[in-house]
């Protein structure tokens, strides 16, 4: 039986001096090692449901679990050490005055002894492809490589849940590639659950799952060709279909027997050449 790493119940939030509930009776599971993208317009509830994750909200009710551990005002330090964030944008996470001063803040702040903090941010920063920027100054890396700084400032904490809060939302497209690729190498290795708050579809077509929010509320959740199967219901919600999505659409309206087996743009050019092949 697969392990429950995230598991919220009935949740509702509402903001001070607001009429309505900004979350309304959300529930959702996320397994351990899996990658869920919770996506959806912006105002959808989706950066909000990070924040109570995260404990930095309180919930008007429900329940959230983090590993079977109920998320409350005793446990939630003891959650936190196990959660990561990276936030959209990276400039307010800097605090050293190179990129390995900046990776070693937090595990200095969690008492973690000066050799196993030099291994650690030593492999942090191997991991996210930046060994040769360690003594850089934060502030003079692009968007891309200032994120993977990010990144590697959470995994050295060895966190056992990653969450993206619009991480590659000011990034350009290299940029965007260059965060998500070391964030896939990273679950692969660790067997690491990352939950990726995104409005954009491309980036959550990597995810294993798929928790479409509108107006505070689940929508719908299923994987990502099923979510992209509901066509122009995410459109009427204002999510832009991923490009190879609409080409695939635009493909089975001209009588090309297509199926959304994958996603991906190496899914639909195999699928073309096996339509190909089999002529």
């Amino acid at each position: 039986m697969e392990e429950i790493a995230v598991s919220v119940e009935n949740l509702f939030f509402q903001y001070p001096n607001q009429p309505n509930d900004a979350i309304r009776n959300v529930s959702f599971q996320i397994k351990k090692g899996e990658w869920v993208a919770i996506v959806g317009h912006n105002g959808s509830g989706k950066s909000t449901i990070a924040k109570l994750l995260m404990g930095l909200l309180k919930p008007k009710s429900g329940i959230i679990k983090v590993f079977d551990q109920l998320l409350n005002e005793e446990t939630i330090w003891s959650i936190r050490k196990r959660m990561g964030i990276v936030f959209q944008n990276p400039d307010n996470q800097f605090v050293g005055t190179t990129v390995q001063d900046d990776i070693a803040f937090g595990l200095e702040n969690n008492g973690v002894p000066r050799e196993q903090m030099i291994e650690r941010v030593k492999s942090a920063i191997q991991q996210v492809g930046m060994e040769e920027f360690l003594l850089r100054e934060p502030h003079h890396l692009s968007g891309g490589q200032k994120q993977r700084v990010a990144i590697a400032g959470v995994i050295a904490l060895q966190p056992d849940i990653i969450i993206l809060d619009e991480a590659t939302s000011m990034l350009d497209p290299r940029g965007r590639r260059e965060v998500i690729g070391a964030i896939e190498k990273l679950k692969v290795k660790h067997h690491m659950t990352v939950i990726s708050i995104t409005h954009d579809l491309e980036e959550a077509m990597k995810a294993d799952k798929m928790i479409v929010m509108n107006r505070g509320e689940t929508m719908s959740e299923g994987t990502p060709q099923q979510i992209f199967s509901l066509g122009e219901k995410l459109e009427e919600i204002r999510l832009d279909l991923p490009f190879v999505i609409k080409i695939r659409n635009e493909l089975k309206q001209a009588g090309l027997p297509l199926q959304l087996n994958d996603a991906s743009l190496e899914g639909l050019v195999n699928e073309l050449w096996t339509l190909y092949l089999n002529k």
